[in-house]
């Protein structure tokens, strides 16, 4: 179907939208006229500081077919296609555990995550991230960002030596 118009950007998630999920892991976004977009993308603009929204979906060409300020506004069952969506794209483990950080410039660490036993290098200091929370985002060489929940509540060796790294 082509799709040479482009769509206003919405405030709300009105039910005359609503997306579809095709084989091979593909998103379309049908409007409120039957309009069909090809493999659009559900992002967070904020993933990190405002979880539940806004989230933006964008068609294939960049334009903003939808914006929702929060998830919690979004009806069922739309509010959970859109989070499974989302879980899709986002990879961020938690680290659980730290097991080991080496001496070396630069250090590589050696984790426990909530998606298994991970190993990395750690390119600078700054590289880690202290939350007003409590919580920490650990980022490696290659860009991969690793969360720590709650460093208070961290096993007594991964607190040591992660209070050492940040020496």
């Amino acid at each position: 179907m082509p799709h040479t118009d482009s769509p206003t950007p919405s405030s709300s998630p009105a039910p005359a939208w609503r997306l579809v999920r095709r084989p091979h892991g593909h998103v379309d976004f049908v409007d409120g006229t039957g309009r069909v977009f090809d493999d659009v993308d559900v992002l967070r603009a904020f993933p990190v500081t405002a979880p539940q929204g806004p989230v933006a979906i964008v068609s294939a060409d960049g334009d903003e077919l939808a914006w929702l300020d929060s998830l919690e506004e979004v009806p069922e069952p739309l509010r959970t296609s859109i989070l499974a969506e989302l879980a899709t794209r986002e990879f961020l483990p938690f680290i659980e555990r730290i097991v080991a950080i080496s001496d070396d410039d630069p250090p590589a660490w050696s984790v426990v995550t909530d998606r298994g036993q991970r190993r990395f290098i750690l390119a600078t200091i700054d590289d880690i991230d202290r939350l007003p929370d409590g919580s920490a985002f650990v980022v490696d060489a290659t860009g991969v960002r690793y969360r720590i929940a709650d460093i208070a509540a961290l096993d007594p060796t991964s607190l040591r030596l992660l209070e050492k790294t940040m020496e």
